[in-house]
């Protein structure tokens, strides 16, 4: 297989994956495997690829979601979100030799972080699209402050645990990237 069919090939694989496992998980609150599949995209594939992988997935997922699709600005914060996440998934890859003893902690880290981020930039979508002053957006930040400790300590977990794993295990049934080093002797 050539290698721009089998790039094509594993970014149409790691879409898929990420929008079923948002589809898999969308009956459990704020408990999601689409930051975590396709940061995974991005640290196997690259940067760009990550990158591509989360604007299309997300993209996918969002306006086929099944409470509905999201309003434009909300669609807008998340896609950005996720192509950051793929993107940084990427960056964590090119330098993976530099985290074997302690990729679980930099991938909870990892985690924590864009979990984070997309709670602030999904949150700040809403104010455009609901009029909501400076006072009120810090309002909405408290009041939802449970949803966001529930994504963000369950992602920081994910990636503490299962990304390694995934890591790992992916590296071995895709050889040629060699993406194994950087977590075999931490799982």
């Amino acid at each position: 297989m050539n290698n721009t069919l089998k790039k094509t090939t594993q970014l149409g694989a790691f879409t898929a994956l990420a929008v079923t496992m948002g589809y898999l998980f969308s009956v459990v609150p704020n408990v999601e495997m689409v930051t975590a599949t396709i940061f995974i995209a991005g640290f196997i594939m690259g940067p760009w690829e990550g990158l591509a992988v989360g604007i299309v997935a997300e993209g996918l997922y969002s306006l086929f979601n099944p409470y509905g699709p999201a309003a434009p600005p909300l669609f807008i914060a998340q896609v950005v979100s996720m192509a950051i996440t793929g993107f940084v998934g990427g960056h964590f890859g090119k330098h993976r030799s530099g985290l074997t003893p302690w990729a679980p902690v930099y991938l909870a880290l990892a985690g924590l972080g864009l979990s984070l981020l997309f709670a602030v930039l999904t949150t700040l979508s809403f104010m455009p699209l609901a009029g909501l002053s400076f006072h009120q957006l810090t309002g909405s930040f408290i009041y939802g402050i449970g949803f966001y400790l529930t994504h963000i300590l369950s992602n920081t977990l994910i990636f503490l645990t299962v990304v390694p794993i995934l890591i790992r295990v992916l590296s071995k049934v895709i050889p040629t990237l060699g993406v194994a080093s950087c977590v075999e002797e931490t799982t």
